[in-house]
């Protein structure tokens, strides 16, 4: 196989799966340099359209979901009343703090921005990282570079653990 196959291959295996990307690089015979290149060029990519993607979606959340609703036809609209309120009736009666959400709660004061930008890439995916950065921490400006220097940094530490288990 051509190794621009090849590198392409890790490029969008690293926009997707980016933990994965220098196990399956080093699995089909590329040396060390090429898949460290190629896994941080697609996980930067990849992050970035996710973090601007995920702008506009919060956008078009925000403005554009009640001129949508009222351009559906009258069923959908009724049905999506009777969701919002069985929803709400849940909500009503639910319990306010489950365990899950105090670990939640506990994790975002305790480590906060520095937790998510240190575990997205290996941890968390590339695209709930870049949507918990762009909502939460979209006003610090050290946020993006931060997160790409972490993808950065992340990526040459994964490559070498990789790459010294493969040679062992």
């Amino acid at each position: 196989m051509p190794a621009f196959l090849k590198i392409g291959q890790v490029f969008l295996l690293a926009m997707i799966k980016y933990f994965y990307a220098p196990i399956y690089g080093i699995a089909i015979g590329m040396q060390f340099w090429p898949v460290f290149f190629s896994l941080i060029s697609g996980g930067t990519l990849a992050f970035l359209i996710y973090y601007h993607v995920s702008d506009i979606l919060m956008l078009y959340g925000a403005y554009m979901g009640p001129v949508v609703s009222k351009v559906l036809p009258a069923s959908w609209r009724m049905a999506n009343v009777r969701r919002r309120t069985r929803r709400l009736t849940k909500r009503r009666n639910r319990k306010k703090f489950t365990r899950r959400n105090k670990i939640v709660i506990k994790f975002r004061r305790n480590y906060g921005m520095w937790g998510i930008i240190l575990l997205t890439p290996v941890l968390i995916s590339l695209p709930v990282g870049a949507f918990l950065l762009r909502k939460y921490y979209h006003e610090t400006k050290m946020a993006l570079p931060l997160m790409l220097i972490s993808i950065v940094v992340e990526g040459f530490i994964l490559c070498v653990i990789y790459w010294n288990l493969a040679n062992i």
